[in-house]
């Protein structure tokens, strides 16, 4: 039997193997290996900058490439080729989720890998802080000449009333102070600046942890959707109700309460002194909301800068518009009876469009309104001012026959005139009707406003409001809180007591060194004050406070 080499070193032999030693790779010892350097990878806070960094590009994707949530139409386009960068392109985006960012796998795992970096740098940070709050004392240094701020005096006091009242201007001070541990030669330690930079710096990494969170609750059930009122009329809180409707993943059909909003009266008015160029002076609008279980009702306004909350959904004013109701009637059928909610344009006037499939073959308006067209003096003949007050309103109109084209997505407010033929064209004031040749007759009855709301259920606001203003609380101490030592060192030096006053700043040693030069003063000041009337209750005469050798001697 051969022997082992019982001097072979733990490597090369492995019955003397130490415990703790790390083993041989082998295929677990290779995985556990593995997931131990993934893990302090992960657990670094520059890991965590890293994986917002590639959050931030994805979400720069998402603003530039149509999501389906929100507009598969535009989606189904890209796909197919009809619209976009092209086929090879969309399949490539299609490939990484492009089309749906927050919801695809790529997103999620990085967000759950950041939340789980961000908590694993996080909490041993704040148990380290905790424990620098309760047990952190500055440590005795035997160098106090080494250090960048160092001065010296002599004072008649002894070491011990020295370093007492260096305790007690300190303690006032807010310094803290090492426990006296009886060793020579004497001294006070002093610390001051590590507890608040530092819990600044964890309350400024907080934030950001308060406001993903909120950022990303407000993704999964936040709500806002919009829709346009004309006066007179109401509108329930349904999915169906909505002009826009843009709700977080986790936000169902079943969250909206189906209260019912009417618009009474909308109210604006100007400034009509030119210099103002026509700025309103008013809006307001006059609402009725009626519960949607008990069947109750109540009055409020909903003002530019007052919203109204309505069972937790916020209410505001977006936008405005006139909304003339235009009658039109083919082969002495009403074919369209509706109220246009028309939309301002650079001009001074607002543009609209009615579309009516009723008619045989179909009839299409183009609607162009100005509020104040007054009649010149002279001709007659309407002066098209663009001023937004409606004095003297006037509707114009352009008519189209032929395919309208519905089978399409279209906007509302506009014509596809492709398909169509240019038949007539007419203006109409309030109460007027106008028969154009082909036995169309459109009416323009009366005038009303529209208003457009914004309805949004925004639960994550105060997290966001919280996280914003922790980062401005955790930058106050980054700005103004610096970590500095302070070291009072008192001994016998003949008949005198030799005072040394030395210090470090971590951060900012400008300012540390007016600081060191202020406490020095200060000290002296004290230990002068005791002196004197120490000599003065032994009936002693005074010595001079400041004989040429107590002078203090910087360095």
């Amino acid at each position: 039997m051969s022997r082992r080499d019982s001097t072979a070193p733990p490597e090369a032999n492995p019955d003397l193997r130490r415990p703790g030693d790390p083993r041989s790779p082998g295929p677990l010892g290779f995985v556990a290996d593995s997931l131990r350097m993934a893990w302090r990878w992960l657990t670094r806070m520059r890991t965590a900058l890293y994986l917002l960094g590639v959050l931030a590009l994805l979400t720069v994707v998402a603003t530039v490439v149509p999501q389906e949530p929100n507009v598969p139409t535009t989606v189904r386009q890209w796909r197919t080729g009809e619209a976009g960068p092209g086929q090879l392109w969309a399949d490539l985006i299609d490939l990484i989720g492009g089309f749906d960012v927050y919801g695809s796998a790529v997103f999620l795992a990085l967000l759950l890998l950041l939340f789980t970096s961000l908590t694993a740098c996080l909490i041993p940070r704040y148990r380290a802080w905790w424990r620098l709050v309760r047990r952190s004392r500055p440590p005795r240094t035997s160098h106090l000449a080494s250090h960048p701020e160092h001065a010296t005096f002599q004072i008649d006091a002894s070491p011990d009333q020295v370093l007492a009242t260096a305790r007690g201007m300190l303690a006032d001070r807010r310094w803290r102070l090492r426990e006296d541990d009886g060793r020579e030669p004497a001294q006070v330690a002093a610390e001051k600046g590590h507890v608040l930079r530092e819990g600044g710096s964890l309350v400024f990494h907080t934030s950001f942890y308060v406001l993903l969170i909120a950022i990303v609750a407000g993704q999964l059930i936040g709500f806002s959707g919009q829709v346009g009122i004309v006066e007179g009329h109401s509108w329930a809180d349904t999915r169906v109700g909505y002009w826009t409707h843009d709700g977080g993943r986790l936000w169902d059909d079943e969250d909206h309460t189906g209260f019912v909003l009417t618009l009474d009266e909308f109210h604006v008015d100007w400034h009509r002194d030119p210099r103002f160029g026509g700025q309103p002076s008013l809006f307001l609008s006059d609402v009725t909301i009626t519960e949607p279980d008990t069947g109750e009702t109540y009055s409020d306004t909903v003002g530019g800068n007052d919203p109204l909350v309505v069972d937790g959904m916020k209410i505001h004013q977006l936008d405005w518009g006139y909304a003339p109701r235009v009658v039109v009637e083919a082969d002495g059928e009403v074919v369209h009876d509706a109220f246009l909610t028309l939309t301002n344009t650079d001009s001074g006037f607002w543009r609209g469009a009615v579309k009516a499939p009723a008619a045989d073959p179909d009839v299409g308006l183009e609607i162009l309104f100005w509020p104040y067209a007054p009649p010149d003096e002279t001709t007659g003949e309407p002066v098209l001012t663009g001023a937004p007050w409606a004095e003297a309103p006037l509707l114009f109109f352009r008519e189209f026959r032929g395919d309208l084209q519905l089978e399409a997505v279209q906007n509302v407010r506009s014509l596809d005139t492709s398909r169509l033929e240019e038949t007539g064209a007419g203006g109409l004031r309030p109460g007027g009707s106008f028969e154009l040749a082909d036995g169309v007759t459109v009416t323009f009855p009366e005038l009303r406003r529209w208003v457009g709301f914004q309805v949004s259920s925004r639960p994550a606001v105060p997290y966001l409001l919280l996280g914003s203003v922790l980062v401005l609380i955790g930058l106050i101490p980054g700005l103004y809180a610096f970590r500095r030592r302070l070291w009072v060192a008192a001994e016998r030096s003949g008949e005198r007591t030799l005072v040394t006053v030395a210090g470090r700043a971590f951060q900012r040693p400008q300012a540390f060194e007016d600081e060191h030069r202020r406490l020095l003063e200060a000290l002296r000041e004290r230990l002068a004050g005791a002196t004197a009337e120490n000599t003065a209750s032994d009936d002693a005469p005074l010595d001079d406070p400041t004989p040429e050798h107590d002078q203090a001697v910087p360095r």
